[in-house]
């Protein structure tokens, strides 16, 4: 909860007697969605920076948002050398607090005094200034006198910058600042133009449509676009606890999708649906060494029961391995338990420590987890294989998402499994790869720690060959980052809660009753045709704001009906991905529909895998890796599969983006984080592999090489 964040801050200004006032809103995570959330709080609005130099050292410096803060200017005051941006990862490891919620008060964090706290000389002027509690979910409004009396106490003096004027408007505001959606273009063919005309009470009619569009464009600010996307679509909501989510029911209705085929598909495999509890003993959680080991920061433990300490540390599921093992020892006696093939749906908790980012990297999340044990490796395998080649489809047939089937390297493959296989996303905009989804062979080794045991036909005991599989509601994030554009979510119709959305365009000089009911008798024609639909009939907003609406939440088609398509007997049907607009008989609606939708399901798909191709940049030398992951590419590269080389490789790469970075950050202006940082690393081993030619040498060692190998930074 967000009190766990706010409360030693809160004890502190208590114990100083210290007053402020607190206002509670939804996260931001900049300076101007801050501002439109804090008018009932008086005082200066600050921004902070978290730094780092040459010599590793650390600064948080604070300012007035409209201070400028360029990298030059601070670095001169600070006497640092190549001040840049820090990584958030550092940031939380050292001020416990997470992107978008950074204060001067976390430096109360600082245990080992890592970090300079530096203060811009202007806020000396300010009778009051606001900053976040140690989360982004409440600003607080305190004395400037007082901020000094507690980070005093706190042992934490700061130096003053003596900063200029940003300009009339701050760099950050005017590049974030919230432009109007585009209004519907004119109509073709002799179609009306409603935007231009009047509704029957202009009055009382929604026309501005600012609050609903999405403010930042894809290409420039990737993570600011996502969250307005996701938010703005009414998918997602923020939540106290910090990397979990509200997801409202269009987010659930397409996982629901997913659920309902991969779980049908499955069952044709022999698959049978089970529940295990969500919580394991530490003993049993480390009964796998290298299993634990690769799950234990980020494993979840429930320490009390009431005010009491429990007698020993539950652990909650960070996956079910643990949890479900002990029970298979004890079912599986003879060949003839065999195979056992069992799936649950639930959810897990990780607790990640990186940045959160709302589907893709998360503290809670649903999953399916399929476990399976059988006689033989070759089953296994074919197990294996199977649940792989169906996550493929999901993405493929469901999502309309282009993904590369492959094998996990040894460095990145499962914890204590015996190899791992994979389907790899890639988001063009950013650059970034996404694991999709992946299914192990486990081998025998959590069959011989678990006592797994079966005998077989001559009476010999075996240890069974096991399986696990999952895929997650990441997969819904890579497929609105795929999809989605700058007027907000592209769903493809197979998930789309609404597949239709009916409009009826409405004219002051018209009989607006019989519009609604000629669009009503439609839209229940197609509903009746076991299309989803949706009528939109609300006369207190304006056709322009109903199309904006529902363009960000995705519907694949707009059906519009205006006076001449009801004389005509015509509508008008308007596609979200292209905008491509066409007229048709009302007639011929449900023909017209199915094969318009099924041709955006499959358009969208085309469209994502040309954007993915062209994202792969294959490469024979190291030298040239740089420029392709500075070009948001991946790169596929021929390796020597040396496991101690994808280490070396990640650090090198690593190295090389913080160099960019600092050359970067010397040259450009506030607000110029790095866009494209982090080391590379392995995403997978394709299994559909280019020939390589006799001699290719490996692009890192020069070793002769074993595979082309697909690398690339990665969420």
């Amino acid at each position: 909860m967000t009190e766990g964040y706010e409360a030693p801050l809160f004890s502190k200004l208590a114990e100083l007697g210290i007053q402020y006032q607190t206002a509670r809103h939804e996260a931001v995570f900049t300076v101007d969605a801050q501002k439109e959330v804090v008018s009932s709080l008086s005082g200066g609005l600050t921004k902070n920076l978290f730094l780092k130099d040459k010599k590793k050292g650390f600064f948080l410096v604070t300012a007035l948002h409209d201070s400028d803060t360029n990298m030059k200017a601070l670095q001169q005051q600070l006497g640092a050398a190549n001040l840049r941006f820090a990584d958030a990862e550092v940031m939380t490891g050292i001020l416990k607090v997470e992107k978008g919620a950074v204060s001067p008060v976390a430096i109360m964090n600082d245990a080992e005094n890592q970090v300079t706290l530096a203060l811009d000389a202007k806020m000396k002027s300010c009778d009051r200034v606001l900053i976040h509690p140690l989360h982004n979910q409440a600003t607080i409004s305190i004395a400037f006198g007082d901020l000094m009396k507690c980070l005093s106490a706190i042992g934490k003096e700061p130096v003053f910058l003596e900063l200029g004027e940003a300009g009339a408007a701050p760099p950050a505001a005017a590049a974030s600042a919230p432009k109007p959606a585009p209004k519907p273009k004119a109509k073709q063919g002799g179609q009306q133009k409603p935007e231009k005309k009047k509704a029957d009470d202009a009055s009382t009619v929604a026309t501005d449509t600012s609050d609903l569009g999405i403010t930042v464009k894809k290409h420039e600010d990737f993570s600011a676009w996502y969250q307005q996307v996701i938010t703005k679509s009414g998918m997602i909501s923020f939540y106290d606890v910090s990397g979990c989510y509200i997801l409202w029911e269009r987010a659930f209705f397409i996982w629901e999708q997913i659920q309902a085929f991969f779980d049908a598909e499955i069952k044709k495999l022999g698959v049978k649906n089970a529940y295990f509890p969500m919580f394991v003993k530490k003993a049993r959680l480390e009964a796998e060494k290298d299993h634990v080991e690769g799950f234990s920061p980020e494993v979840a433990w429930v320490t009390k029961s009431g005010d009491s300490d429990l007698a020993e540390p539950i652990a909650i599921r960070p996956t079910s391995e643990t949890i479900m093992y002990p029970a298979y020892a004890d079912r599986i006696r003879s060949h003839r338990d065999l195979p056992v093939k069992l799936n649950q749906w639930t959810s897990v908790v990780r607790w990640e420590f990186k940045h959160p980012t709302p589907f893709i990297r998360t503290r809670e999340f649903l999953w399916q987890e399929g476990h399976t044990a059988h006689a033989t490796n070759e089953e296994a395998e074919e197990m294996m294989f199977q649940a792989l080649d169906l996550y493929e489809r999901v993405y493929r047939e469901i999502l309309s998402v282009p993904v590369e089937k492959g094998m996990k390297s040894e460095g990145e493959k499962f914890p204590g499994g015996k190899h791992t296989s994979t389907v790899e996303a890639f988001i063009p905009a950013n650059g970034r790869g996404v694991q999709a989804a992946t299914s192990h062979h486990l081998g025998q080794n959590f069959s011989k720690m678990f006592n797994i045991y079966y005998e077989d036909e001559s009476k010999q005991k075996s240890l069974v060959h096991q399986t696990s599989w999952g895929i997650t509601t990441r997969s819904i994030g890579v497929m609105v980052m795929t999809h989605s554009d700058d007027k907000g979510l592209v769903l493809p119709p197979k998930v789309a809660p609404e597949q239709v959305v009916f409009i009826p365009i409405l004219y002051k000089d018209k009989d607006a009753d019989k519009i609604i009911q000629n669009a009503e008798a439609i839209y229940k024609k197609a509903q009746g045709a076991g299309i989803r639909a949706e009528l939109d009939a609300r006369t207190n907003y304006n056709p322009g704001w109903k199309f904006n609406h529902w363009e960000v939440k995705g519907v694949p088609i707009r059906c519009e009906v205006g006076p001449r398509d009801v004389e005509n007997g015509t509508c008008r049907l308007v596609r979200r991905d292209t905008g491509e607009k066409v007229d048709i008989q009302q007639e011929n609606l449900v023909t017209e529909l199915n094969a318009l939708l099924e041709k955006i399901q499959q358009s969208l798909f085309d469209k994502a895998a040309q954007l993915r191709q062209e994202g792969i940049a294959k490469i024979s030398t190291f030298a040239e890796v740089m420029p392709a992951l500075n070009n948001r590419k991946c790169v596929l590269a021929p390796w020597c599969e040396e496991e101690a080389t994808e280490d070396e490789i990640k650090k090198e790469t690593q190295r090389l983006s913080e160099e960019m970075a600092q050359t970067q950050a010397e040259v450009e202006e506030e607000g110029a984080a790095p866009a494209l940082t982090g080391a590379m690393k392995t995403l997978c081993i394709p299994l559909n592999q280019p020939e390589m030619p006799e001699g290719t040498k490996c692009f890192w060692t020069g070793k002769p090489a074993k595979s082309w190998t697909l690398w690339g930074r990665s969420y």
